[in-house]
C-alpha cells in the first residue's frame, strides 16, 4: 500500500495578504512551553517548542477571530481531505494552537493518535519559511518523506500509528506553523 497518497498537500490555502496579517498576530502572542499530549511536565528532549493556544472564548476579540478563521481553514482542509478518502466528522475539531520553533526546537518522532487524544486526523498548516532545518518528516516503510517547507502549506494525514512523524531541528530563524485535529 502506497502511504504517501494519505498525506495530502493542499498549497496557497488563504491569500498572502491574510497570511500576513495572520504572522504580524503571532509576533503579539505569549508562548509557554509545549507539552506532549495530557502531560503536566514538559520534556525537552522529546519536544522542544512553544505553543500559544487560541480560544473562541478569550476576552481578546483579536484571538477569537484568529481562532475562529483557523478553525474555519482546517476544516476547510479536513473536508477536502473527506471528500477524497471517507467521511470524517468535522464537529469534533480539537483546539487550534500556534507553535513557534526557535533555533534548536524540534520534536522527535511521534504519532498524534493516543488514549487521552483518540485523534483521527491531523492538519499543520505552514505559515513561513525564513528559517533553515525544521522540516516536518514522516517515517512511511522504513524511509523518510520529507515535506518541502512552504509557507501557506496545509497538509492533512491520519493521525494512527502508520503516519509516524517528527519535527527535525531548526538550525537557524524561527518556524512557524498551526495546528489542529480531528477527535
Amino acid at each position: 500500500m502506497e502511504l504517501k497518497k494519505y498525506i495530502k498537500i493542499y498549497d496557497n490555502f488563504i491569500n498572502y495578504e491574510t497570511l500576513s496579517i495572520l504572522i504580524r498576530y503571532i509576533n503579539c502572542l505569549e508562548f509557554k512551553d509545549a507539552h506532549i499530549g495530557g502531560e503536566l511536565s514538559v520534556n525537552k528532549e522529546i519536544r522542544n517548542t512553544f505553543c500559544a493556544d487560541l480560544s473562541m472564548t478569550s476576552d481578546s476579540l483579536s484571538e477569537v477571530h484568529w481562532h475562529n478563521y483557523l478553525a474555519n481553514i482546517f476544516s476547510k482542509g479536513y473536508l477536502s481531505y473527506s471528500k477524497e478518502f471517507g467521511n470524517f466528522s468535522l464537529s469534533d475539531l480539537e483546539i487550534v494552537q500556534i507553535l513557534k520553533y526557535e533555533q534548536g526546537g524540534f520534536y522527535i518522532e511521534h504519532t498524534d493518535h493516543f488514549n487521552l487524544r483518540p485523534r483521527t486526523l491531523s492538519g499543520i498548516f505552514l505559515l513561513n519559511n525564513d528559517y533553515e532545518g525544521g522540516e516536518l518528516c514522516f517515517r512511511l516503510d522504513n524511509k523518510d518523506y520529507v515535506i518541502e517547507k512552504k509557507p501557506n502549506r496545509f497538509i492533512v494525514w491520519p493521525s494512527n500509528f502508520m503516519f509516524p512523524h517528527r519535527v527535525n531541528k531548526v538550525t537557524k530563524g524561527v518556524r512557524y506553523s498551526a495546528v489542529s485535529w480531528i477527535l
